[in-house]
């Protein structure tokens, strides 16, 4: 039999790596006026990364505006973020508009997140034997990760595979919604149980499994003895409703019917004349050459 070889399926949570950019490089602007640094710095970003893991397929997928499933289910999801600057607003656009004219697929889909849109494409390559890398800096999407779907850290280039991650939380990766779900995330409001905290969750994951096994064995949680465990069932009972609520807020769904296939996701000839005056236009003479070739 033929050795089958992988594709590589890049995915980048273009949310991210816009606010990323937006505060590691200057408040640039062009000769206009208009701010072009966070659109400058995502586009050095994806040329790095597209130099060293060359794709098969990728796509650059973008929160849409507006509320999701899950505002839905707690009017208070992500209540406390601060609405998008407008400097990095008006780069929005125009960043689309660079994507397309250099031929790398974009995603934006209304009333979900970029993540659940990850998630599905990552989990339809993965089924069919392709391996998956997702450029995120988001935690949640630690779940996504299996032996063929791994993640990379925006911040250090760090790729995180199932040991990674459970290097780093002290859980495998089927248990992170879990634990997302019984201490919360503050980045998302997602509010968790009171009074259980990261070491309280691990212990309680570890000891005794996921949410359903924890409250299947409420009495089993004295006997772990970790500092509160005598009182830690009486908190779980008290806010069971809170702990699935933020467990269903947590989960990143998988199963979206999207328009678009993953197979679809590949990069065609970049159109060289329209690139030539979008740059031009952002001055950003210096990309021409580094997104023509």
């Amino acid at each position: 039999m033929a050795n089958i070889i992988k594709q590589l399926l890049l995915l980048v949570d273009g949310s991210s790596y816009l606010y990323r950019a937006y505060h590691a490089y200057p408040l640039l602007r062009n000769s206009a006026g208009e701010p072009t640094g966070a659109i400058y710095g995502v586009l050095n970003m994806l040329r790095s990364l597209l130099r060293q893991y060359q794709p098969s397929r990728l796509a650059v997928v973008f929160d849409a505006q507006g509320k999701t499933f899950r505002n839905a289910l707690f009017n208070e999801y992500k209540a406390h973020r601060l609405p998008m600057p407008e400097t990095l607003c008006a780069q929005v656009e125009p960043l689309h508009q660079i994507l397309k004219a250099i031929e790398i697929p974009i995603i934006v889909m209304p009333g979900v997140e970029a993540d659940d849109v990850i998630g599905t494409l990552a989990l339809e390559a993965e089924t069919t034997g392709d391996s998956v890398l997702i450029s995120t800096g988001d935690k949640d999407m630690a779940q996504l990760v299996t032996s063929n779907v791994r993640l990379i850290n925006t911040t250090n280039n760090t790729v995180l595979g199932p040991q990674e991650i459970y290097d780093k939380y002290s859980i495998p990766p089927k248990l992170i919604i879990d634990f997302l779900a019984l201490m919360g995330d503050a980045s998302d409001n997602i509010p968790g149980v009171i009074g259980i905290g990261k070491k309280t969750a691990q212990a309680l994951l570890q000891g005794i499994g996921g949410l359903d096994a924890i409250y299947n064995n409420l009495n089993s949680i004295a006997k772990l003895g970790f500092r509160g465990a005598k009182t830690t069932a009486v908190k779980l009972e008290e806010q069971k409703d809170i702990a699935y609520l933020s467990y269903k807020l947590a989960i990143i769904k998988t199963n979206l019917q999207l328009e678009i296939s993953y197979l679809d996701l590949k990069r065609s000839t970049p159109n060289l004349d329209v690139i030539q005056k979008l740059f031009e236009h952002y001055a950003f003479k210096k990309l021409v050459s580094r997104y023509s070739n």
